[in-house]
């Protein structure tokens, strides 16, 4: 490998690193926030042990970044422009320090950040952001105790596969492939004796214990949420969902390098199954049976592209290793894996341009990076429209159909004008206006926002309640773009005399 490159190889895992970042910057403050993470922004604001979609730790992040930095986007997303270096620090250790060589340190961090997946992950805020960072904390913790005899480090693997849990549901994954490389492993399986490693397992057990209680309270809403969702919700036949999700993780791998992920897991099977190499092994087991069981869940429902992310962590690091070994010695996959990195280059910078400036003509309702524009200006729409109402009917909050808008409202008009989300599809939602915000809007004048034009929920409305005024439809482009369809297209109504039932779609009398 140093015959390819005039300088070291810790060097340009920097640099890459550095790149990688900047782009992440951009990204961060060039766009606006997506639903999700808005949504996610929400749970902070009634800080809880769990949550109907997830479990709490995102939103423990994000009171703390938010009452440290305001709410604003660098508190939103402060994380993930942090976890892209983290996530490359971890990967380099992991692969310098299991395979004794600095390029295969490199190579884990090229592939790391030389795909759409984890480029994106860099700078939007979801639960999968705590959960990468948690998962190869844990392997770097784990890894190192047992090769080291080191107690502290098997503790500290507890806590940080605890905190995991926190994160997002399948971190528990980790837990079983962990003992399964400790049964396959002759030389570290006096581990399974030893008390240090199942009190680490009950440390990280009483750190998730809160979720469990908080679900155990809610009806398990929360596990039986994400089961149904991951496993039962058939969205279609088994061989359309199947390859729906193959086709995702082609695209936002980008196509060398997922196939290079899948060569090196073939290649490397006999190393890690029949010579039973320790670090080998332990890449192995911690990484493709948990891409295995997505695309077996691919068979039951639809599995979204970052799913199976924790997944790819230590098979980029398995990867920089099988690389460091043979790229020297073959043509053929020196000339693959510069051209996948190169393909994946090519495609990060395509949507980082796409995301700030619509190059492609693309339909913004098509186009995936649409979303990160419009919404602000959205806002200052629906603020024309309330600021010119007679000063008698301006409104004293704003009530949204359907959460997602909710939640992108309510953070832009934090601090100025309520947002609540009415009519919720499912319980337990954050940002759902309660009994007693709805007891305090009743009697006064308030705006109400649905997708338009003419949406089901204003139909919906007529049913139960007197009618209200229609101010008109607010249709928001995406900038600098060529096609005119709107990215957001919202209808605006005056209801003068709000009545608590709106809460509810089955009633509509004034809360006593």
């Amino acid at each position: 490998m140093n015959g390819l490159w005039r300088r070291q190889a810790g060097n340009l895992a920097f640099t890459v690193t550095l790149i990688s970042t900047l782009i992440h910057l951009i990204l961060a403050f060039g766009t606006g926030l997506v639903a999700d993470e808005a949504y996610y922004w929400t749970w902070s604001l009634h800080p809880a042990a769990g949550y109907f979609d997830h479990p709490p730790l995102t939103a423990w992040i994000l009171w703390v970044t938010t009452h440290l930095f305001g709410v604003n986007r660098l508190a939103i997303r402060i994380l993930p422009i942090l976890s892209g270096l983290i996530l490359s620090l971890i990967l380099y250790q992991l692969a310098k320090s299991l395979s004794r060589d600095r390029w295969a340190g490199f190579w884990a961090v090229v592939l790391l950040n030389g795909n759409i997946l984890f480029a994106a992950g860099g700078f939007l805020m979801t639960p999968d952001t705590p959960q990468v960072v948690l998962y190869a904390l844990t392997l770097w913790a784990f890894i190192r105790g047992i090769t080291e005899n080191k107690k502290g480090f098997i503790l500290l693997s507890g806590l940080f596969f605890g905190l995991g849990l926190l994160s997002k549901y399948p971190m528990v994954l980790l837990a079983p492939l962990i003992f399964l490389f400790l049964l396959l492993s002759d030389e570290h399986r006096q581990w399974l004796k030893r008390p240090v490693l199942w009190l680490s397992l009950f440390l990280a057990f009483l750190i998730f214990l809160p979720d469990i209680l908080w679900n155990r309270a809610h009806q398990w809403v929360s596990f039986r949420f994400q089961w149904h969702h991951g496993m039962q919700a058939h969205q279609g036949t088994p061989v359309a969902t199947f390859l729906d999700y193959l086709g995702g993780q082609i695209l936002v791998l980008t196509p060398g390098i997922y196939l290079l992920l899948l060569w090196v897991g073939v290649v490397s099977f006999s190393r890690a199954f029949i010579k039973k190499e320790i670090p080998i092994l332990f890449l192995w087991l911690t990484s493709y049976p948990v891409l295995l069981f997505f695309a077996y869940s691919s068979l039951k429902a639809k599995v979204e592209a970052n799913w199976p992310v924790e997944g790819y962590l230590s098979a980029f690091v398995l990867a920089g290793i099988i690389l460091s070994e043979r790229l020297d010695k073959s043509v053929l996959l020196r000339r693959w894996t510069l051209g996948g990195v190169a393909l994946g280059g090519l495609m990060i910078m395509v949507v980082f341009i796409q995301a700030l400036y619509p190059l492609l003509p693309l339909n913004p309702k098509m186009d995936g990076t649409g979303r990160l524009h419009g919404m602000q200006r959205l806002d200052r729409e629906i603020r024309r429209v309330a600021g010119s109402l007679p000063q008698n009917e301006r409104p004293a909050a704003w009530v949204v159909d359907g959460y997602q808008k909710a939640s992108e409202l309510k953070f832009l008009e934090y601090g100025r004008t309520p947002v609540y989300h009415i009519f919720p599809q499912r319980h337990f939602r954050t940002d759902v206006i309660s009994s007693g915000e709805a007891r305090r809007l009743s009697g006064k004048p308030v705006l109400l926002i649905q997708d338009g034009p003419g949406g089901e929920f204003y139909r919906k409305l007529q049913n139960n309640c007197e009618k209200p005024d229609f101010l008109g439809t607010i249709s928001v482009p995406r900038r600098w773009a060529r096609s005119t369809v709107p990215v957001y297209q919202v209808d605006v109504y005056l209801i003068g005399d709000f009545r608590g039932g709106f809460a509810s779609p089955s009633v509509c009398g004034k809360i006593k």
